[in-house]
């Protein structure tokens, strides 16, 4: 005996079935924009991303990533206020965002609002103790506002986890030279030449080892200066003075 579907019950189905595949939420205009806004990002073409952010934002105001691209826009403007604008939009609606804080911090610090600034910087290392990045630059920014006793633990501990940037040692080499640790100094700027072949780098690092009394490794790091055109001059008068002094200590 067969089994007989009513032609009306057929309709149904069909109709059913080719609805839930018609359309998604996905392609609801408030994400269609959004993904436009993604490609003209990737395109590099932020005005264009700028005004299709919006455009999202303006059919679904708690598009969160819609907020996120606007403010990456933004910065690829240097429209930092308007980036200011849209980050503080993402942490407002997602407060555990690590890149929120991080970006937000970014803009701030354009802007010169540092002490707003760290604060997100603070925020987003709270949220991920161990991103090396976010470390470096809240040492970086706390040094530079003269607050060494906060900035130098994570610049030594970056250090300790062998960082590859050339700038954790600078600031090493200048703190521990400040503070009269000419050792530590002479140890810091060597390293930072070993990533950075900078006659300015080479240049501090002469003027330790000549405190140190290492006349010989002053003069390798004095004569790499020299290969710069506009320390030339001074890195020859150091190189001049080490000279003389050798000869009068020959006498």
């Amino acid at each position: 005996m067969r089994l007989v579907v009513p032609l009306a019950l057929l309709l149904v189905l069909a109709s059913v079935s080719s609805f839930s595949h018609a359309q998604t939420m996905q392609d609801d205009p408030a994400f269609t924009l959004y993904r436009e806004a993604g490609q003209a990002m990737m395109a590099k073409d932020y005005q264009r991303a700028t005004q299709l952010a919006k455009e999202a934002i303006a059919l679904y105001p708690d598009h969160l990533l819609a907020w996120d691209l606007l403010g990456q826009a933004a910065m690829g403007r240097s429209a930092w206020a308007e980036a200011v604008e849209a980050f503080t939009n993402v942490i407002k609606r997602y407060p555990g965002s690590f890149s929120g804080h991080r970006d937000l911090g970014l803009a701030l610090a354009h802007l010169g609002r540092m002490d707003q600034a760290r604060t997100e910087f603070q925020a987003a290392l709270a949220l991920r103790p161990d991103n090396d990045d976010m470390r470096m630059r809240l040492a970086f920014m706390l040094f530079n506002q003269d607050q060494r006793d906060l900035a130098m633990p994570m610049l030594e501990d970056l250090a300790k986890a062998n960082s590859q940037e050339p700038e954790v040692y600078l600031l090493l080499g200048r703190a521990y030279y400040d503070r009269g640790d000419l050792t530590a100094s002479e140890k810091a700027f060597t390293k930072a030449t070993a990533l950075r072949d900078d006659g300015k780098i080479w240049f501090n690092l002469g003027i330790v080892r000549m405190r140190l009394h290492d006349f010989s490794g002053a003069q390798v790091a004095f004569k790499r200066a020299a290969q710069d055109p506009e320390l030339r001059p001074q890195a020859n008068r150091e190189l001049d003075r080490i000279r003389e002094t050798l000869r009068l200590g020959t006498r």
